[in-house]
């Protein structure tokens, strides 16, 4: 997600509650920082493991559930077996953190790709993935219609109004290739910018024919006012996209190779986890504040345990594509390969 959003008050009710819509205690999370902070596994790096060059590395991250495999490598005591006692920091956007990851005042930023790729495109940004973080499902982000809405297949977006939070952000590269892989002009809709939160209201009062949200804007709307979701945004060529990752100056890389393979382990050590529910639900209420019953019922986006470059291909021929890139670039030039499992 390009920036942090700020979910009203009250009560989440429903069945549904998705992918990146855990985000909805952002406010939580940003009075609560330490909670990210602290675990009753953290303390004293494990013997053994000692020789990493910075245990204390710090880590930049959004709120949201690509993260939470951050928040169980702290709790269950992960990175303390690779000898790492990581300060975990949040920020609003991927770009903020940027500046802070070019001067050192960041070790590694977990950001989305769009940005990323824009940044070392640009040369603003010497900087390479360690470990891929979240991807995309058909419930990870959702089109929304109001009830009585004409729309019923892609096509009819033609000439409608959408919102999709940013210009150029995943949702509306998501949209663009939708489109063409259903033979109508990419261009033919115009897209508006509005914030997640405000997305169901503007489907409410006609500002807009349709949006793509998340949780927990997708019950609010279904809920409040009978919005419809008329077909999936994410499927076939774009299932499984990856949209964010762990990255690292190159300076930091360097300098630093056995915490780089310290990180990169726990983080695939936590990526795996957290494929159990039973695992997100130690992590999820916290970060969130939903309740631990309703975990089993969430619609979240898969965790990696590998670091493929032809997957993250995927994300620049999407966006040199359909808007956002220009500058070929070659995905596995911009990865630091995984250490071997035993290593």
């Amino acid at each position: 997600m390009n920036e942090l959003h700020r979910a009203r008050p009250g009560k989440i009710r429903g069945h549904r509650l998705g992918a990146t819509a855990v985000a909805v205690a952002a406010v939580t999370l940003l009075s609560g920082c330490s909670l990210l902070n602290g675990s009753s596994n953290s303390g004293t790096p494990a013997a053994g493991n000692s020789t990493v060059e910075t245990p204390s590395v710090t880590i930049g991250i959004l709120t949201s559930p690509d993260v939470a495999p951050v928040k169980l490598a702290q709790l269950e005591g992960i990175f303390k077996a690779q000898g790492l006692n990581p300060v975990v920091k949040l920020f609003a956007s991927g770009p903020s953190m940027f500046p802070d990851l070019a001067n050192g005042s960041l070790d590694i930023v977990e950001t989305n790709y769009v940005n990323y790729f824009q940044a070392v495109a640009a040369k603003t940004l010497d900087a390479k993935v360690i470990a891929d973080g979240y991807s995309g499902t058909p419930t990870s982000f959702v089109l929304l219609t109001p009830p009585n809405s004409p729309i019923k297949t892609p096509a009819d977006l033609a000439g409608k109004t959408i919102a999709t939070q940013a210009p150029g952000n995943i949702v509306e590269l998501l949209l663009r290739s939708l489109l063409a892989s259903n033979n109508v002009d990419p261009n033919s809709p115009k897209y508006v910018p509005i914030h997640f939160p405000d997305m169901p209201n503007a489907l409410r009062t006609g500002q807009v024919d349709a949006a793509v949200d998340f949780e927990p804007f997708i019950t609010e709307s279904e809920r409040d006012f009978g919005a419809k979701e008329p077909f999936p945004l994410i499927t076939n060529a774009t299932n499984g996209m990856p949209l964010s990752g762990y990255i690292a100056t190159s300076k930091f890389i360097d300098a630093n190779p056995k915490t780089i393979a310290a990180l990169q382990r726990a983080v695939v050590e936590a990526n795996g986890r957290a494929a159990s529910r039973s695992e997100l639900a130690k992590v999820l209420p916290a970060l969130t504040g939903v309740p631990v019953s309703l975990v089993p019922m969430l619609n979240i986006g898969s965790y990696p345990t590998s670091l493929d470059p032809t997957r993250l291909q995927r994300v620049i021929t999407l966006m040199k594509t359909y808007g956002g890139l220009t500058t070929d670039l070659n995905a596995s030039d911009l990865i630091v390969p995984l250490p071997p499992a035993n290593s």
